[in-house]
């Protein structure tokens, strides 16, 4: 298995359509190598922000294969492999080991509510099938199952290759995480609105959406926090990109207003797939007011 540490901001790039909805690489790519050269510490193709649940089986295969060779070893790179099937899951993190995956994200199953021990051995299933680190995605809201801190930590001492986990459930769930595996698992913040607190708690780093926005202040927070220890900046920085943060957070929108925040700050990234409508005009001018409160880009 790949020995390799995971650790600070990890984006999960957004996917750029075409006008017919079809997917753009080229503008996709452009994406992606802003955040990179904006410093982020890795990258994860195929997650929520990147519309995995809104493509083809063809379409996600697409964005894996030129995503992972776009990359190219710039930074670690994470993929998604989303199933609501242990079957599927452990296909799909086959097809992402062959093509040169650094890692793998793997949600709970959806669609479906799943005991306790279910989840426990879909997890450990997809850990034996594959020799890659491992990320579980406990995105209760979306997957309808919890992946509680017990399942984790017992995930942690029954696996060799599940070191790391998205926790989106909150700081409380970072915590008892932490202090539960005694150090064993990692813990990346998965919501938008904690990782201040979650960096202060411990956490590794963050995988998210807003950071397709403004990858490099996402990175600075990490630093000073983390590497610097200057949390009073951090604060001050922190409240400036909270109210984005939210709206980054809200549900039904979350994932337009991301898209139209990289546009405001001229980065083309289109329209989300429909059923997602685009952010209104009243959300976009809402959002103008928090990036030029950034003082940090031009508006």
């Amino acid at each position: 298995m790949k020995k390799q540490e995971f650790k600070g901001v990890f984006c999960v790039p957004v996917t750029v359509f075409k006008d017919d909805e079809s997917i753009d690489e080229e503008r996709t790519k452009a994406h992606i190598d802003r955040v990179i050269k904006a410093g982020v510490h890795g990258i994860v193709i195929g997650g929520s922000t990147s519309e995995f649940a809104s493509l083809s089986d063809k379409e996600r295969e697409y964005l894996l294969e030129f995503g992972i060779k776009h990359v190219k070893g710039r930074v670690p790179l994470i993929a998604g492999a989303m199933a609501p099937s242990t079957r599927e899951t452990i296909r799909w993190s086959k097809f992402a080991k062959d093509l040169g995956a650094d890692g793998l994200m793997i949600v709970n199953p959806y669609y479906g509510q799943v005991t306790d021990e279910a989840l426990y051995q879909h997890f450990k299933a997809v850990a034996d099938a594959v020799d890659l680190p491992i990320i579980p995605y406990n995105n209760v809201a979306f997957s309808g199952n919890d992946l509680t801190p017990e399942i984790i930590c017992k995930l942690a001492e029954n696996t060799d290759n599940i070191r790391y986990v998205k926790e989106c459930v909150g700081s409380t769930r970072i915590q008892e995480i932490i202090k539960g595996s005694k150090g064993k698992m990692n813990v990346f913040v998965g919501s938008e609105d904690v990782p201040f607190q979650g960096y202060l708690l411990g956490a590794k780093g963050i995988i998210n959406g807003q950071s397709n926005i403004f990858p490099e202040l996402a990175v600075k927070l990490y630093k000073l926090v983390v590497e610097e220890k200057d949390i009073d900046a951090a604060r001050e920085l922190w409240y400036k990109l909270l109210p984005i943060a939210l709206l980054c957070d809200t549900p039904g929108t979350w994932l337009a207003n991301i898209k139209a925040a990289c546009e405001i700050l001229g980065d083309s990234v289109g329209k989300p797939r429909r059923p997602v409508l685009p952010a209104t005009e009243e959300t976009k001018e809402k959002m103008r007011g928090m990036l030029k409160e950034l003082d940090y880009y031009k508006i």
